[in-house]
């Protein structure tokens, strides 16, 4: 798995495309639109609600109203308040990705760099024993062969020697024919 592509498409996903009912859009269009739809609605509803509360007003005295406008500033400013906190948590996260994904990498070429070096050692060690199995080879050849050329030598003055020896016999017999 290369790790470089996985952050190539975290990095790259505001270049994708998505398509919806024959349309291309980018993740950047889609958030545009629902910002526009929903900045729309909440605009819409805001002034139901404004009109509401101008209904309201006109039975209220102004300090009520100026509490309740406060209540709805602090919710607006912790919200955006979350909003910001999270876009920054996320940030935090992504780039604690990104270097937990080349550390990976780090102790990969690190893993792959001792097994080369652990292949090249075994792969040394078992050209040296070939080489000492085939010196062992030769030297038995060597000693086989010798031992069979001294066998052989042996073997021919034997039968030399017997071939005389019968030969002596057989000529003793000739010679006396009546001997038997």
């Amino acid at each position: 798995m290369d790790t470089t592509k996985i952050a190539d498409n975290i990095d790259g996903l505001a270049d994708r495309q998505i398509k919806a009912g024959g349309i291309k859009l980018t993740p950047a269009s889609v958030f545009a639109i629902i910002t526009f739809l929903s900045t729309v609605v909440g605009g819409l509803y805001g002034g139901f609600v404004m009109y509401q509360k101008i209904e309201e007003v006109a039975g209220l005295d102004l300090g009520e109203y100026q509490q309740a406008m406060d209540v709805m500033d602090a919710k607006v400013t912790g919200i955006s308040t979350k909003v910001e906190e999270s876009v920054e948590y996320t940030r935090d996260i992504k780039n604690g990705l990104r270097d937990d994904i080349l550390g990976i990498e780090k102790q990969t070429d690190r893993v792959e760099d001792t097994v080369r070096l652990i292949e090249d050692s075994v792969d040394a060690l078992l050209r040296d024993h070939e080489a000492k199995i085939r010196t062992l080879i030769d030297a038995a050849d060597v000693r086989f062969e010798s031992q069979r050329d001294r066998l052989r030598t042996s073997q021919d003055a034997e039968m030399k020697e017997l071939e005389a020896r019968l030969t002596k016999k057989l000529q003793r017999a000739l010679d006396n024919p009546l001997a038997n």
